[in-house]
């Protein structure tokens, strides 16, 4: 009778690591990403209605300090997604293959099955953010081909 319950709840523990984990994280991203913009965008109609003769584009580009370009941290988030989906099916192949690394077959598993889930959240992050910050990306570009 233990068996059943067993295999439930590996069932219920893979399927939130890989699905749920994954979900979760790329929302969180999402929503800080959204928090940060609606902050500064905040800032800035309290900026403006404070001072009308100010210029928006100049007051953005003295807030925008940030020293890492929207494509270059997409770019990390790809490395980072790739190098944890690999290490995950590192991991998973050989137990697949009923091949023990550690000795505990369970064990392999989960730190395979963690590994390609967080290895999936950086790559669902990178390819919705790809999609969402083209704009930005686009603006980015043009900046910086006006400062050469």
């Amino acid at each position: 009778m233990e068996k059943p319950f067993e295999i439930i709840m590996i069932m219920v523990i893979v399927l939130s690591v890989c699905v749920a984990l994954p979900v979760l994280i790329v929302w969180m991203t999402n929503k800080r990403k959204q928090h940060e913009i609606d902050k500064k965008s905040e800032m800035m109609m309290s900026l403006l209605e404070k001072h009308p003769d100010l210029d928006p584009g100049e007051v953005l580009n003295k807030l925008n300090v940030s020293t890492k370009s929207v494509k270059k941290s997409l770019m990390e988030r790809l490395m980072s997604g790739c190098m944890f989906t690999f290490m995950g099916l590192a991991f998973l192949i050989p137990h697949l293959c009923h091949v023990i690394f550690l000795g505990n077959k369970e064990q392999g598993i989960f730190i395979g099955g963690f590994f390609l889930a967080m290895g999936m959240a950086y790559l669902i992050y990178y390819f919705v953010g790809k999609k969402t910050l083209r704009s930005e990306i686009e603006a980015e570009e043009r900046r910086m081909n006006e400062q050469q």
